[in-house]
């Protein structure tokens, strides 16, 4: 095959290499090997690696086909799944990304960062509390924040000069003309005009039409589902974290995606920078959220990001409780349907009702954790059991695929014997 003319000069920069690319789609099929649109990729995964490999370098590469699809927890929201190639895309971008701004962010940006999740940013600002209270001795106040319909409402174009800005300044490879054309084929391409709707027009009912790109008139609004709207959506609000801890004096802040948790002694200094924040966000086409503000005395505590933190405790919120009692009832939903489902769904539901354990360990939860040990129906109760102080659940020993391949190896065995 012969590679299409590049519309890039060769003597002026550098293309994409084929071993970037084959780096990308390995990452970017860690943990999603099951899926569809993972397992038709790598059915000729090489073949498929090169033909995006020359349309990257010579410039006919455009985003394929998303799926949408309406979520309904932790909240009602509209989500766009890009096509495997694009993934890949993604990751590629990302790859290149991620050292640039990894070397600006502020430590408290929390989300879509290695180490840096959920549990983090939960501990993070159970010490600023910590630390601005002196140990809980001292008053001070929480301020908690939220963006109005915040990727929904982000400038493209804004994004993409703030990301090219980024790029010209401080990236130092000589593949930068393709990667900003990669960037701007991402950034400004409208998977509503060309998608696949998984779930039926119905379920789009009930949703506020700022909350949908199908209600955008394309300048604004960056797909939900995303690795690069994750990444340039955490940029965008970059320069407004270091005002807030740099020229605005707030020592003790942290940012998940668009939540935001102030705190400081004086509840007067939090509303003044409440409006700075409110006025920067208005400057970028954005605006506070009018009914998710929270300002009050530590003592009260702060609901963020799944975790209500209060002095000297802190225990996961009711509504991720609620989602693992739910996964639960669906399990058990299942295995009452069939008698033989606990025994060939074991590890999924081990994966599953440990992901919820493992948030748990880290919070005050033990009467939590006995609760999801007597919500288990008692056909799972033939395959697993719980360690330690129910921190674990675990497949017994007969059931694990291990065994149980040993035990078709020897029934096999057996049969065979039977023939000779």
């Amino acid at each position: 095959m012969v590679l299409q003319q590049s519309l890039f000069s060769d003597e002026e920069i550098g293309g994409i290499s084929l071993e970037d690319v084959f780096e990308a789609y390995f990452e970017c099929r860690k943990k999603k090997r099951n899926t569809c649109n993972a397992l038709a990729f790598e059915s000729e995964y090489e073949r498929k690696c090169v033909e995006l490999w020359r349309e990257i370098n010579s410039g006919t590469y455009h985003p394929s086909r998303s799926i949408a699809f309406i979520i309904t927890k932790p909240v009602k929201r509209e989500v766009f799944a890009a096509d495997f190639r694009d993934r890949v895309v993604h990751h590629l971008i990302a790859r290149r990304l991620v050292p640039l701004l990894e070397a600006q962010f502020i430590d408290d940006s929390y989300s879509t960062r290695k180490g840096k999740g959920t549990l983090y940013g939960i501990l993070k600002v159970e010490e600023h509390i910590r630390q601005c209270s002196e140990n809980y001795t001292k008053n001070c106040h929480i301020l908690k924040i939220d963006i109005r319909s915040f990727f929904m409402k982000i400038s493209k174009q804004r994004l993409y000069d703030l990301t090219e800005r980024l790029l010209r300044e401080r990236y130092e490879g000589n593949d930068l003309p393709v990667l900003l054309y990669l960037l701007r084929e991402t950034v400004f391409n409208r998977p509503e005009k060309n998608c696949i709707r998984r779930t039926p027009p119905q379920s789009w009912r009930g949703l506020p039409k700022d909350k949908s790109l199908f209600h955008s008139d394309g300048t604004c609004g960056l797909p939900i589902g995303n690795l690069t709207s994750q990444l340039l959506a955490l940029n965008f609000l970059d320069e407004l974290d270091h005002l807030i801890t740099g020229e605005w004096g707030i020592e003790h802040y942290g940012r998940y995606v668009d939540d935001m948790v102030l705190v400081h002694p004086s509840k007067e200094r939090l509303l003044a920078v409440k409006a700075n924040i409110a006025a920067w966000l208005t400057a970028h086409g954005l605006s506070l959220h009018p009914r998710k503000m929270y300002l009050q005395h530590y003592t009260k505590g702060v609901l963020f990001v799944g975790g209500m933190i209060l002095p000297g405790r802190k225990y996961l919120s009711n509504r991720t409780v609620g989602f693992c009692y739910d996964a639960i009832d669906r399990l058990n939903r299942l295995a009452e349907s069939s008698p033989d489902y606990v025994l060939t769904h074991g590890e999924e539901f081990v994966s599953t009702v440990n992901s919820y354990l493992g948030m748990m360990r880290h919070f005050a939860s033990y009467n939590q954790r006995r609760k999801v040990m007597t919500r288990v129906g008692k056909e799972w109760w033939r395959v697993v059991c719980f360690e330690g102080h129910i921190e674990k659940a675990v497949l017994k020993k007969r059931y694990r695929p291990a065994e149980r391949k040993k035990r078709e190896i020897r029934n096999e065995i057996t049969e065979l014997k039977k023939m000779t």
